[in-house]
């Protein structure tokens, strides 16, 4: 598995192998001896996934401490644009977004540290994508900002929203409880 930096600190594009024949493809999204040897979270005890119409965008989405999240996403159908949003102050990439495009196709994946938001838009007729989350998802720590307050380039400028969504906060106005990590 290919682990490919991005410019928000700590958020990687994972390239895992595909094995291809006759009979289609088979891509392993997760094993853990590869997880602990690129230096990357192992434990998730939550996985789920959603189905999107072409011109949904969901987020921006997070969780609170202390059930604050690592993710992992994958599109195990269709493509969508990924983004990830750095709400951690004290991290040299605050502000910062990283946009990619995940596909079925190519398999690829984005891992996601604690203390950043995460929204996807579907650019397919459908897309799905799988998450991965490192707590289990707990209603009252469930939080986000607003999709269009972040400077990111989206494709479409009204999208598809939940009703949640379209109320989110700005990030401006938004007081983030996220911090880097402490180094022991």
């Amino acid at each position: 598995m290919q682990k490919i930096e991005t410019a928000v600190e700590g958020c990687y594009i994972l390239q895992p192998r595909a094995f291809s024949d006759h009979r289609g493809r088979l891509v392993k999204t997760f094993h853990e001896d590869t997880f602990k040897a690129l230096g990357l979270e192992t434990h998730y005890p939550e996985s789920y996934y959603s189905v999107s119409n072409k011109g949904v965008l969901r987020g921006l989405h997070f969780q609170v401490p202390p059930y604050a999240q690592v993710k992992l996403v994958t599109c195990v159908y269709g493509r969508l644009l990924d983004v990830a949003v750095d709400l951690r102050t004290d991290s040299p990439t605050y502000g910062k977004h990283v946009m990619v495009e995940l596909s079925a196709e190519q398999g690829n994946m984005l891992y996601m540290p604690e203390g950043l938001a995460h929204g996807f838009y579907a650019l397919t007729d459908q897309a799905i994508i799988q998450y991965f989350g490192s707590t289990m998802y707990h209603p009252e720590s469930d939080g986000g900002v607003a999709w269009d307050s972040c400077g990111i380039a989206w494709p479409d400028a009204s999208p598809v929203v939940s009703e949640k969504d379209a109320h989110l906060p700005a990030m401006t106005s938004y007081e983030s409880p996220f911090r880097m990590p402490v180094s022991v």
